[in-house]
């Protein structure tokens, strides 16, 4: 495993993570549905206006499936050098595509948790 750089895992993670999310993306809008990767099966039951929090929720999931794929793929591409640039420039450019995963993850989990506490019935009602 001589030259095996394990930040080619993470990047086919993160563009995997952006792939996943835009299936679910395809099916929320396709079939009206809240993915159970989002919310637990038992927990969808609770939903107040399941319209309003796929509604909600749709653009943010595209715009994180799209940050995601596209982060993933372009490191994995500078990682394998085929990105023409410097190694200073290569790692300015990892650090700086993390970071715009990490903002986009961040907006979209506050995103999901505002949109439970809207959309959702709380524990105490039921």
């Amino acid at each position: 495993m001589k030259g095996f750089n394990i930040m080619l895992i993470f990047d086919i993670i993160i563009a995997g993570v952006g792939v996943y999310l835009l299936y679910s993306y395809i099916i929320m809008k396709k079939d009206r549905e809240i993915p159970s990767a989002f919310v637990a099966e038992e927990q969808i039951r609770k939903c107040k206006d399941k319209d309003g929090f796929i509604n909600y929720m749709l653009p943010r999931t595209l715009i994180f499936a799209i940050g995601s794929m596209a982060s993933g793929v372009l490191c994995f591409l500078a990682d394998l050098k085929v990105l023409p640039l410097s190694k200073h420039a290569g790692s300015i450019f990892g650090v700086t595509m993390l970071l715009v995963f990490l903002t986009i993850w961040l907006i979209f989990s506050s995103s999901m948790k505002n949109a439970r506490v809207k959309y959702f019935a709380s524990d105490l009602s039921m």
